[in-house]
């Protein structure tokens, strides 16, 4: 197992809380411009960020009031069997 930088590893930990808020409603505009600017390390994780803006860009809502986006969320969550860093 390679070891990862305790950086990396909040930023993994960081991002999972936020697509599991996101996909429960609870994410905030904050929380949304945060984790959409800031790129990964980890490749999956910024493929799941990019796949977060591209539906979130087909809506006219705020993102984290769409449910295109929440339930994009829910579908990273299990396609990548991310859990919470809590």
């Amino acid at each position: 197992m390679t070891a990862v930088s305790k950086e990396t590893q909040q930023a993994h930990d960081g991002f999972a809380d936020f697509l599991h808020s996101l996909a429960e409603g609870s994410a905030t505009q904050q929380d949304w411009r945060r984790h959409a600017i800031s790129h990964n390390a980890d490749a999956a994780l910024e493929t799941a960020r990019m796949e977060l803006i591209k539906v979130s860009q087909t809506d006219s809502r705020m993102p984290t009031d769409s449910a295109k986006v929440r339930d994009a969320a829910s579908e990273i969550i299990r396609r990548l069997d991310i859990r919470t860093g809590s």
